[in-house]
């Protein structure tokens, strides 16, 4: 198997290379060619990591296993648990829109619906930050340590981070709502916010119940907090001296939202880094986090390894991100309109009333629907 593997990724690596430095390759063709390669790469990964027995299956798995319960029928959260048909050690913390996302993969064997959904998420993610330059410092995202735990798990930090930028898979924001909010913060787009909102609907349709179970499995979860309540978080809201600049509302909305903050979900952080520097830098911090929270141990038990592995992810990833935000200026930038609009409906809304009051003193006025006063 490793042979094979490591034929076709010389084969797949050498062809992106050979590409890329062709004089007459079009940036996007150059990006298509990253795309596949890191997709490609992903699959055989996560293919060879799950070929072998694991002490227990992916944290996809428990969302795998609730979208074919729902395919059969049954209450997905019923299904999820300790002790249950798909035995895991909590109850399913996942919403009924995260199962409606994995549909289309539930009728594969969960060894095949991992590498599908990795490969996904590595090659979304690609194709959205090589969107402005193919040469993008967040691409060092893709072989840090919270990747490789990524991949390791089937996390879905990559797929909705690519999912933020990349307007027409917004709609996966819902499926993982805090995290997605968050990246929405910094990404405010008028196509993810129908899309989330449609799905939302169609999820209400399918089970319109399904928010008071989800809800009844919060009480199993004290880990899921917000990283500004950890010592020093608090400081990550001097980003809102920054609060035109995406990487800033993105910072602060991740420090507020309450996630398990562990290192696969500190991915969106790479997205601050616009220097191949300050991407290196996030490199080695997030793999000193992990040492340093390895390093002061052993702890007594699951929730003082997590609360530990927090501190020491605010202290050593989020602080310098802070650093990073504070150190420029508070401007839009330039690849955005000047007020992006969803952060601006204030506005738009007095400018709308503006234009009726006036025209209600002219002879013949009437009143456009919204669709029109624009």
């Amino acid at each position: 198997m490793k042979p094979v593997v490591l034929t076709v990724l010389v084969i797949v690596w050498t062809a992106v290379v050979v590409l890329a430095r062709r004089p007459n390759a079009s940036a996007r063709i150059q990006r298509i060619a990253l795309t596949l390669a890191v997709a490609i790469s992903a699959t055989l990964f996560a293919v060879m990591f799950w070929r072998d027995p694991q002490p227990q299956p992916s944290d996809l798995g428990q969302v795998w296993a609730g979208s074919r319960a729902l395919l059969h029928g049954a209450n997905p959260y019923d299904a999820v648990g300790p002790g249950r048909s798909f035995n895991w050690p909590f109850p399913l913390l996942y919403p009924l829109t995260a199962m409606l996302a994995l549909i289309p993969f539930a009728w594969l064997p969960l060894q095949w619906t991992d590498p599908l959904f990795v490969a996904a998420g590595f090659g979304l993610f690609t194709w959205a930050v090589t969107k402005e330059r193919v040469a993008s410092p967040a691409l060092v995202a893709l072989i840090s340590l919270p990747a490789l735990m990524t991949l390791q798990t089937s996390q879905w930090s990559l797929l909705l981070t690519g999912a933020a930028l990349v307007p027409w898979f917004g709609w996966l924001l819902i499926a993982k709502p805090t995290i997605g909010f968050a990246l929405f913060t910094a990404f405010p787009r008028w196509k993810s916010a129908i899309g989330c909102a449609v799905f939302l609907i169609i999820s209400f349709i399918v089970w319109p119940g399904w928010i008071a179970e989800w809800r009844a499995t919060f009480a199993s979860a004290p880990h899921v907090v917000a990283p500004i309540t950890r010592p020093g978080g608090v400081l990550v809201l001097l980003a809102l001296w920054k609060w035109k600049r995406p990487e800033a509302r993105l910072l602060l909305a991740l420090a507020c939202v309450p996630h398990t903050t562990v290192p696969y979900e500190t991915i969106p952080l790479f997205l601050i880094a616009q220097t191949w520097l300050q991407a290196w830098t996030l490199w080695a911090l997030a793999l000193l986090a992990y040492i340093a929270q390895w390093w002061t141990g052993p702890y007594t038990s699951q929730m003082e390894y997590w609360t530990s592995g927090a501190q020491w992810i605010v202290a050593l990833m989020y602080l310098p991100c802070l650093a990073m935000v504070l150190s420029r200026r508070n401007v839009w930038p330039a690849s955005e309109p000047e007020t992006p609009p969803l952060l601006d409906l204030a506005g738009l809304m007095g400018r709308m009333r503006l234009m009726v009051w006036v025209g209600r003193g002219r002879p013949g006025f009437r009143e456009l629907p919204s669709s029109q006063t624009r």
